[in-house]
């Protein structure tokens, strides 16, 4: 018996083991399925175009990839259904655009959407309606933004938006609706601190408002009492980082709200002034998650601006500030990626919790959250 386990035990043995390592480098259980990936978050690699899923229960991420784009500068990521939006922009890349893949299978793959764009957001109005806006400093791909159907992205873009200002550079687009019969596409200006407002068509702008602070880039969809009067009306968050002058010195930054029926610059209401942001999102109905490059912020918008325990920076559990260019919500839990190997959650009521993800040398930069 010991001579056969000799000569047959060991490689089975040895062979069991690299199973079970396979096993457990193909991520946890919860992500396995022949129905798809059941995981509802997960984090973009923009070196790579990797993206990962996260266990939300367990705050552990996969090991390997679900899917890659395998194109640098990928980033924002958007899911819809079963469909999940990537946007890859045109920096050290060959194929930069829209991509897409199915989460419901259990083989997904990414496909790019329609023509190459230095794509940078992606906002989802509708099961037939998205916008995918492109900005390139280099100018070979328009700064644009185009239509879509989200459930035929093969179909590719429909006709750029019209009616943009000279030297727009297009950032972050949401969509805001009072539930009440009016409902507008906004889209955030990098180049000019503006924001637009479209018609109800989506398929020109119907008006614009100037931020209280350059760097205009994130938009947030929700409601504010912007005029006082005790009733929060629907609108849009914006988020400027605040920009640089002209010796590349960061400027303060300052979030807004714009509500969705605003007719001119005099509704533009500052939530927060001399805050950079540059992405935004809700942890509840008051509490304003905001977040920019090395620091990440939590504004209790049930205080008056001038009590000065409205606003919270939000630290590692050592008390390191950390801080990116996105962030995404589940559950009453924030999600935000370090641009490194960690993604950094939190809640309203508990402590901040690292989550390692991604290999050495790869660029956590981007989260999504199925809701």
């Amino acid at each position: 018996m010991n001579k056969l386990w000799q000569r047959i035990g060991r490689p089975v043995l040895f062979a069991g083991m690299i199973a079970m390592l396979l096993a457990g480098l193909a991520g946890c259980d919860l992500f396995s399925s022949p129905q798809g990936s059941s995981a509802v978050v997960f984090a973009v690699d923009s070196k790579n175009g990797n993206v990962y899923e996260i266990d939300a229960d367990k705050a552990e991420s996969a090991a390997v990839p679900l899917v890659s784009t395998q194109q640098n500068a990928t980033g924002k990521m958007i899911i819809s259904g079963t469909k999940a939006f990537l946007a890859v922009a045109s920096w050290q890349n060959t194929s930069p655009g829209l991509y897409w893949f199915d989460l419901s299978s259990s083989k997904p793959s990414v496909v790019q959407a329609g023509q190459k764009i230095s794509a940078q957001y992606i906002c989802i109005a509708s099961s037939t309606k998205g916008y995918v806006s492109s900005a390139d400093w280099g100018g070979t791909y328009a700064n644009a933004v185009y239509p879509f159907n989200p459930s035929s992205p093969s179909a590719g873009f429909g006709t750029a938006i019209s009616g943009f200002d000279a030297g727009f550079f297009p950032q972050d687009v949401a969509y805001v609706d009072d539930g009440n019969g009016t409902d507008r596409v906004f889209v955030a200006d990098n180049g000019n601190g503006k924001v637009y407002r479209l018609n109800a068509e989506g398929t020109l702008v119907e008006k614009s408002f100037a931020a209280s602070a350059g760097g205009t880039t994130g938009l947030l969809a929700g409601e504010f009492d912007s005029n006082g009067d005790g009733v929060a009306e629907a609108g849009v968050f914006v988020a400027n980082s605040g920009g640089y002058d002209a010796n590349w010195n960061p400027l303060p930054g300052s979030i807004d709200f714009i509500p969705l029926g605003a007719s001119s610059d005099a509704d533009v209401v500052v939530v927060q002034s001399d805050l950079s942001a540059s992405a935004l999102a809700f942890l509840d109905a008051t509490h304003l998650a905001a977040t920019s490059y090395g620091h990440t912020w939590l504004i209790d918008l049930s205080k008056l601006a001038s009590d000065a325990s409205r606003l919270t920076e939000i630290k590692t559990s050592s008390g390191v500030s950390f801080g990116s260019m996105d962030i995404a919500v589940r559950e009453g839990y924030a999600y935000v990626p370090d641009g490194a190997q960690t993604v950094y959650r939190f809640g309203l009521n508990s402590p901040t919790t690292a989550i390692p993800t991604g290999k050495s040398g790869e660029m956590i930069t981007n989260i999504a959250v199925r809701q």
